[in-house]
């Protein structure tokens, strides 16, 4: 770990180019015209997303022999599973189990058909422990259970503790024409996972299984919502149940290098699409068309825009006209994948006001002092007084907050967490992906302003992976 003395230390060598800003330095200079790149979407990314060295040491730290989540968020991170009934606000179905042991780490547990019509997409040529479960069979349906695959009837051994579930039937093929590659798949994988195991005949039973199968129905098992947990209790009646979030949250900032790659698309596509909305911004246009411009842009390079603070303001029923000379803060945030980008600037309308311009040239100043020092075992707390120490050293006292968050799954992966550290405590590991916001945090300077990119935390220091480039816009 790197004490206060030594971080703080280390902006001494990156100040010494900054301290000649002042007089004629302050002038901004044109932003060049941007041009987007040539959209290329990266290869589909399937799988698992969780760093399971992470997890596991979260979980031994905690005392946790497994977590049960159905949250469409926490199942996507365990699982890779991007489930559309969970945004379209059906309740939780789908259940994933990760547990602390690498040798028998996941298990899936689904609806029947959902898991056919569905989850098969995302977990065709992976080894996922699956148990799927349908219905009770009713009295006079087969005593033991036939699972139906197309015509290929397959024995369901019963249990005398479990009532047979009913049958699993794919859509009946018409014979009409050959089956398309859609259901040719669907069919290879779920003839596949009902020889490993048939289905259930509710969720408990097969939840009951698979904690059994894995090894910690009498465990410890974190889970994280609430209409699951009462699902956990009654499959596992001898464990000992906890919430999942805190847990979670502790997970969740340090990367698997899946989450990396998806962190880097999804930090520079933001950026591009934030540079390519600010475009059409113009003296007297309304701040909604800057807003429909970003979330195109987004759209355009296969994300799903989150929100666009203009000028301080993130309410979309916000109506206002920009200015000439207005100097205004944008805050960008989309996601690829589930993984978030976050980026901000300051966009200068023709020419701001000097004292706008002090303002961005000394957030810049300081926070390239702030990125030459962010390393593993730096605390949150140097980080903002890095940034402090960096404004004391040019001579000004601007209310820059310089506020460190882990992005990813979240625009702050581990925001408003009791659980933690305080904030100030936390530390930074190799494969975080940081922001450090840098909003000016004051009135009656003549505009707003706001600095932020995104930063891979390294073995050995950081990276940026949205460029460094357009430190303030000009249009």
């Amino acid at each position: 770990m790197i004490g206060r003395r030594s971080a703080l230390g280390g902006i001494a060598t990156s100040m010494t180019a900054l301290t000649a800003l002042n007089g004629e330095a302050l002038a901004a200079a044109k932003s060049p015209a941007f041009k987007s790149p040539a959209i290329k979407l990266p290869p589909p990314q399937i799988g698992p997303r969780m760093n399971f060295a992470q997890a596991e040491k979260i979980m031994n730290q905690l005392g946790i022999d497994a977590l049960v989540v159905g949250s469409g968020t926490n199942v996507y991170h365990a699982l890779g599973l991007d489930l559309t009934t969970t945004r379209m606000g059906h309740a939780p179905s789908v259940y994933a189990v990760v547990t602390r042991h690498a040798e028998r780490r996941i298990a899936l547990i689904a609806p029947a058909f959902l898991y056919y019509y569905t989850i098969a997409q995302d977990v065709r040529g992976q080894d996922i422990p699956t148990y799927v479960y349908t219905a009770p069979a009713k009295d006079g349906e087969q005593a033991e259970g036939i699972v139906a695959l197309r015509g290929r009837e397959q024995a369901v051994a019963g249990g005398a503790a479990e009532p047979s579930a009913v049958p699993l039937t794919l859509f009946k093929d018409r014979k009409e024409a050959p089956l398309d590659n859609i259901e040719v798949m669907r069919d290879q994988v779920v003839t596949a996972t009902m020889k490993a195991q048939p289905p259930r005949a509710n969720a408990v039973f097969a939840l009951r299984k698979a904690l059994k199968d894995l090894g910690v129905d009498k465990g410890r098992l974190a889970v994280d919502v609430e209409s699951v947990k009462r699902e956990v209790a009654a499959a596992a009646p001898e464990a000992n149940i906890s919430d999942a979030d805190d847990a979670l949250r502790r997970i969740r900032p340090v990367k698997s290098p899946m989450e990396i790659t998806l962190m880097r698309y999804a930090a520079q596509a933001n950026m591009d699409a934030a540079l390519e909305a600010v475009q059409v911004v113009r003296a007297g246009g309304d701040v909604r068309d800057l807003r429909a411009a970003y979330f195109g842009a987004v759209g355009k390079r296969g994300g799903r825009p989150v929100f666009m603070v203009i000028n301080r303001v993130s309410s979309p029923t916000f109506v206002d006209t920009f200015h000439d000379g207005q100097c205004f803060a944008i805050d960008c945030v989309s996601d690829y994948m589930g993984y978030h980008g976050d980026f901000a600037r300051s966009v200068f309308v023709g020419e701001p006001a000097r004292s706008m311009k002090g303002v961005t040239k000394a957030a810049a100043a300081a926070w390239d002092a702030i990125r030459a020092n962010m390393k593993p075992g730096v605390r949150y707390s140097e980080i903002i007084a890095m940034g402090k120490t960096a404004l004391k050293g040019l001579g000004v006292d601007y209310g820059i907050s310089f506020t460190p968050h882990s992005v990813g799954l979240y625009h702050a992966d581990n925001a408003g967490d009791t659980g933690l550290p305080p904030l100030g405590d936390v530390v930074l590991e190799p494969g975080m992906t940081m922001s450090v916001d840098c909003p000016l945090l004051e009135a009656g300077a003549g505009g707003s302003h706001h600095l932020e990119d995104l930063t891979l935390i390294t073995e050995t220091g950081s990276e940026q992976i949205n460029a460094i480039t357009h430190r303030t816009i000009t249009v």
